[in-house]
């Protein structure tokens, strides 16, 4: 944008492209452990955001927005990543694998448990600036984004409480052979009418 700020323009463009959202389970009984210490809970929640950042910014991944606890990044823009379902599957199991190294570091200085959970899928959207004239937001709208979102919430939850991580049959699709992917079911996510497979990927 610096070298060509006549990119700074309000509007998008169609990519194909892979999202991840990632959130803390139980994080409103957390937040009450800290009501008169507000500065206690940042300072947990920075703990957690600060390494889950890393990864996904190792993998190539672009942090479009933090909301509370929760991430939300997505891979081929602005920068192209062809093997962007990888990189996104990747950084969710590495996710995992830091909520688990984190959860011994917590528990050792008698800080509450933290437990993560994770969707990713992968198909087409509008990535680009949004929002108004006033005020740009470099993100992406669609029904792709929509249901990343969706497994997000549906992972490490009631039924799928052991899944940590769930991705979408779309997802599964575009992975590499080194990835090796368990079958959960078929599911029906909030605001969808299809049924979605979706997998555990190891």
């Amino acid at each position: 944008l610096q070298k060509n700020p006549e990119l700074l323009k309000l509007g998008g463009d169609t990519r194909h492209m892979t999202f991840l959202f990632c959130d803390i389970r139980g994080f409103t009984p957390i937040s009450e452990q800290y009501k008169t210490n507000p500065q206690g809970l940042t300072e947990l929640v920075n703990r957690f955001l600060t390494p889950m950042t890393d990864i996904i910014m190792e993998n190539d991944g672009t942090i479009d927005k933090y909301m509370g606890d929760c991430i939300m990044a997505f891979w081929n823009a602005p920068l192209p990543c062809t093997n962007h379902a990888d990189m996104a599957v990747k950084s969710a199991i590495e996710i995992e694998k830091k909520t688990n190294e984190l959860k011994e570091l917590y528990q050792a200085r008698g800080l509450p448990d933290i437990n993560v959970g994770t969707g990713v899928n992968t198909g087409d959207c509008i990535v680009g600036n949004m929002v108004s004239k006033s005020r740009f937001d470099y993100s992406v709208i669609g029904d792709a984004v929509n249901l990343s979102a969706r497994l997000e919430a549906t992972a490490a939850r009631h039924e799928y409480l052991e899944y940590k991580t769930i991705i979408s049959s779309y997802t599964a699709e575009q992975l590499s052979p080194e990835y090796d992917v368990t079958e959960i079911g078929d599911i029906k996510v909030k605001g969808k009418e299809e049924l979605i497979k979706i997998y555990s990927p190891r």
